[in-house]
């Protein structure tokens, strides 16, 4: 898929979640990021939320459902994670530190 494609479907994406949800910024990572993706890569966001509100898994789903409706729109399928401020600023709390110290180093800010 083009870079016009990543960032088309991106930018539908974070516009949606906009909609929903008060964020304080969403870092494209993974393979797309690394320039390793392949025909079928999808498109890894992290989403920083602005605060800890509702459990993760309910975000999730939500984050899901916004990604779905891009998938159909678009063709390209984005994998969202969510993480909430003070788990970006602690990494230790969340449940795979290691994840959120990658995205911290080779993460791009859309």
């Amino acid at each position: 898929m083009s870079k016009q494609s990543t960032t088309q479907a991106t930018s539908l994406f974070i516009k949606e979640v906009k909609r929903e949800f008060s964020i304080q910024r969403v870092l494209m990572f993974g393979s797309r990021v690394r320039g390793d993706e392949h025909g079928e890569s999808d498109i890894d966001l992290a989403v920083l939320m602005e605060e800890a509100s509702g459990d993760f898994f309910s975000l999730k789903m939500k984050l899901d459902d916004i990604a779905y409706d891009i998938l159909l729109e678009t063709g390209m399928r984005i994998q969202a994670l969510p993480i909430w401020q003070n788990e970006w600023q602690q990494p230790e709390r969340y449940s795979n530190p290691y994840l959120i110290k990658n995205i911290q180093r080779e993460g791009v800010a859309l």
